[in-house]
């Protein structure tokens, strides 16, 4: 079966559908000339609907709690005020054209639906009015998730359709389909068409953008429908909140549409509707009913690939039914299959996964010619469906192996699948990979964060984040999806089409950010830094360091985004991730070496040297100034933590600590010898067994995994009830002591504390403890024990009841002058500790990371700093 390529980039602009679309009538391609008719229409329709200064985005954002309703309803105000702007002088060409694309949509739906109708009519309008797209060259054409991402097809949306005109059997009744953007572009369309092939004879077609206000003409025409006693058809790709069709809902009741006229037509990945819209009028489509399980038989299956493989093979498939793998919509199914030539009969599996329709899924098989060496055999494509052998994964690579073949595959990717232009930098709005990065450091702005994004973090991040050589990405390169079907067999690169321009795509052309998405949930600790030697053995080139950072930072937010990793491992991972990077840029000294007699600096981690503004706990530049000043001076410096012994351990590794002290004393761990010491009696170990096993008969509490010698929980509020708390206390009576935090209660053993702690390890290590920084109650302790003692800025109460020193800074600012009072001078200012000269890239995103080290109160000369830094970064 001869297949034809598609286009390697499907982020098209719209004069490349264009140029797509007249090939596809050319070659007579009625799914291909539906696909990118349809996607002309989604592409004038978001012109017709912009978002000027984002600020509909803004009031999004104000309306989600960051901000306030009348502030939201201002943006709002603001944005219709300038659509006309936006929109620019051409709106009524632009609103006839839409017409003319919406009537040629459902022509065109008509000929996908119907085998038997001649090819589509299209208007004269249709083509006098394919020259004037080309005046659209910066718009970008969005991927539908239902025939992308999903495996819908049309024979579901013709179901649906049917069910719906069981509910309406009077065929004059006036229907809307109204396609929530951007699967609605091709669903709505798609819908209408089955309406009008099964006898309806009053149909039209709207699609609604959540968040964005309707046109006159939109409300005239959906009004009109209602007035007639019609019924408003709401389509949309399967929902997981639904938090798009009830807005959707909502828009159209602020029309005056009642909502026993609404229906939302829905084809359910999932067993029921999401809540927020369980209470409307709904036509479900079940999975189990997806017209995609008929092409999965094992005679559809044999039979197809008999197709494929040519004259004279006959194929027999058997389901291997214990291997069933679908993801959300999606589907891959292992067969056992016979195949018999002339010359005898072979024996293969073989896998069967969607990979979208028409030249959507077309570009899994240019994929796999482009890169046949990393990916599984591909016989083709049939109907939406890619079929390839199977790859078992009976024996996982070794960490070198991985890291080599996953660096060979990010290099010879980029090569093979190269592109002219990086279209991410023009896809704000839509989360394209350096957006998000945007979106991550911008949180340090508070509920200023859209505004410092969009004015300052956006160009920061774009400037740090230029491509050199654009090519496609993978967008899932990590170790798990590397396998190989038999021992010392050839790795194979699974899942290699899915999450290019997917649903969970964060658009990027870098292949940096592939080799970034394989460090982001590592084998081993040391499987980040072989990737990075392999990639650079394989190139020449270095990987830069602050595109390491950002990426691992975004490759990260996306594994949270798609439950593939917990909140507490993203957390741990964003903070070594920044870790790593100013280790390496502040040039921490990696070796805990010195003298055994060399005095002892006990730093607090929660409020001294991390804090959270950016999501997770971790340092600044000068927390890390802080620690490098510290050490080339000859001190030691040592973490004492009420937080859990892998994240002090963690901090040891990073920064070069000869050791900690964490859980409030309960252990201590000596990094020269990596061994960590149980400092509780059998006493106190029972009874902080027996606190969590309360806790694990406590509904809504979450227990924190990482602590083995204290307990921390949380409830759903932050700490936990008081009586809660209470009734533990009672049941173990003295043997254990609360410590109340601002997000969670830990449960420690009576008798501990940071400075038995303190003790230990001093002994452990030898020296002696020559200087103490903390901020709360519990570091009272070891300040006592401290020759010299010091609180930042924002240490609580009980520390200042206590006469310890304040520093007139906060937080790592406060660290940094607080190491003042010790070194005699401000860390990173005299010879012995001044840092080595900085790139400009490096100082730029240093500047960015040290946004908030004083807090809120040094942040707007910060801020000035930055865009004075960025200016001068970008004249460069």
């Amino acid at each position: 079966m001869t297949e034809r390529m598609a286009p390697l980039d499907l982020l098209c602009t719209a004069p490349a559908v264009t140029d797509l679309l007249n090939q596809a009538i050319i070659d007579r391609d009625r799914l291909d000339t539906f696909l990118l008719t349809a996607g002309l229409s989604q592409l004038v329709e978001d012109r017709l609907h912009p978002d000027p200064l984002q600020l509909h985005r803004g009031a999004e954002f104000l309306d989600d709690g960051a901000g306030s309703h009348r502030a939201a309803a201002l943006a709002r105000t603001a944005a219709r005020v300038l659509r006309p702007f936006a929109v620019g002088r051409d709106a009524g060409t632009l609103l006839r054209l839409r017409a003319v694309l919406g009537e040629a949509s459902i022509r065109c739906g008509h000929a996908v639906l119907d085998p038997t109708v001649t090819d589509p009519a299209l208007s004269s309008g249709f083509t006098a009015g394919l020259p004037s797209i080309r005046w659209l060259p910066s718009d970008i054409l969005r991927v539908p998730t239902c025939f992308r991402s999903f495996d819908q097809h049309p024979d579901d949306v013709v179901e649906l359709a049917h069910r719906l005109l069981k509910r309406t059997p009077d065929r004059t009744t006036p229907i809307c389909v109204v396609g929530v953007r951007t699967s609605g572009s091709y669903l709505a369309p798609l819908c209408a068409a089955a309406l009008e092939l099964a006898g309806s004879t009053a149909v039209s077609v709207c699609t609604y953008r959540p968040g964005r206000p309707w046109r006159r003409v939109e409300t005239v025409q959906l009004r009109a429908v209602v007035a007639a006693g019609g019924t408003i058809a709401v389509i949309d790709d399967p929902p997981v909140t639904g938090t798009a069709l009830a807005r959707t809902g909502r828009a159209l009741e602020r029309l005056g549409v009642p909502s026993r006229s609404i229906v939302f037509l829905l084809a359910s990945a999932d067993t029921e509707s999401p809540s927020v819209i369980r209470r409307r009028h709904t036509i479900t489509l079940p999975w189990s009913q997806w017209s995609v399980h008929q092409r999965l038989t094992e005679e559809a299956v044999g039979a197809t690939l008999t197709e494929l493989l040519g004259p004279g093979h006959t194929v027999v498939a058997r389901h291997q039914p214990e291997t069933h793998i679908h993801s959300r919509a999606r589907v891959r199914e292992r067969y056992a299959v016979e195949i018999t030539t002339g010359s005898g009969t072979t024996h293969r599996d073989i896998a069967v996964e969607g990979a979208g329709l028409g030249y959507f899924g077309r570009h899994a098989s240019a994929v796999a010619t482009a890169v046949p060496g990393h990916v599984p055999h591909v016989y083709g494509l049939v109907d939406g469906l890619l079929y390839r052998d199977w790859i078992s994964g009976v024996d996982r690579p070794g960490e070198i192996a991985a890291a080599e073949q996953i660096a060979r595959y990010v290099v010879d990717r980029q090569r093979a699948l190269q592109v002219d232009t990086d279209r991410a930098t023009s896809m704000r709005g839509r989360r394209p990979a350096w957006e998000v990065a945007s979106g991550l450091l911008s949180r340090q702005f508070g509920r200023l964060a859209p505004a410092g994004q969009t004015q300052i973090m956006d160009r920061v991040v774009r400037n740090l984040l230029r491509v050199d050589t654009a090519s496609i990405p993978d967008g899932h390169t990590d170790a798990r999806y590397w396998l190989r079907s038999e021992r010392d067999g050839p790795l194979r690169k699974v899942d290699f089409h899915q999450f290019s321009f997917s649903n969970l795509e964060m658009t990027c052309y870098d292949a940096i950010c592939d080799l970034a998405g394989a460090a982001a949930d590592p084998p081993s600790a040391l499987f980040e830094s072989r990737l990075r030697q392999a990639y650079l053995a394989q190139t020449g080139e270095a990987v830069d360091q602050e595109k390491w950072l950002l990426y691992r930072l975004t490759q990260l937010w996306g594994l949270g985004r798609a439950g593939e990793l917990s909140e507490t491992d993203i957390e741990d991972r964003c903070a070594e991730a920044v870790h790593d990077y100013l280790s390496t840029v502040i040039a921490l000294p990696r070796s805990t070496d010195g003298s055994p007699a060399a005095p002892i600096c006990a730093i607090d981690l929660d409020g001294v040297l991390e804090t959270d503004p950016l999501g997770f706990p971790c340092t600044t530049p000068a927390g890390a100034l802080s620690l490098r000043a510290l050490r080339v001076h000859g001190y030691r410096p040592v973490v004492v933590t009420g937080r859990s012994l892998p994240e002090a351990v963690a901090r040891c590794r990073q920064f070069g600590l000869a050791g900690a002290v964490a859980e409030y004393g309960a252990v201590l761990y000596d990094q020269r010898t990596r061994q960590c010491v149980d400092l509780r009696d059998r006493t106190a170990a029972q009874a902080m067994r027996a606190v969590r096993r309360c806790l694990e008969t406590s509904d809504g509490i979450e227990i924190d995994r990482r602590y083995r010698y204290g307990v921390r929980a949380r409830s759903r509020r932050g700490p936990l009830p008081a009586e809660l708390t209470r009734a533990i206390v009672t049941t173990t009576g003295p043997a254990v002591r609360v410590v109340v935090g601002a997000g969670q209660t830990d449960f420690v053993p009576s008798g501990i504390d940071k400075a038995t702690g303190m003790r230990a390890l001093s002994a452990r290590l030898g020296g002696d403890l020559a200087f103490a920084v903390g901020d709360t109650a519990e570091d009272l302790p070891v300040f006592a024990a401290a020759t010299l003692a010091r609180a930042p800025r924002n240490a609580d109460l009980r520390v200042r009841g206590a006469a310890i020193p304040l520093t007139r800074s906060s937080y790592q600012a406060g660290l940094a002058e607080a190491c003042s009072s010790l070194l005699g001078h401000r860390p990173g200012s005299c010879p012995v500790c001044r840092l080595p000269d900085l790139q400009a890239r490096t100082s730029l995103l240093c500047r960015v990371l040290a946004l908030r080290e004083d807090g809120m109160r040094g942040l707007a000369a910060r801020t000035a700093a930055l865009i004075a830094t960025t200016a001068a970064h970008n004249r460069r």
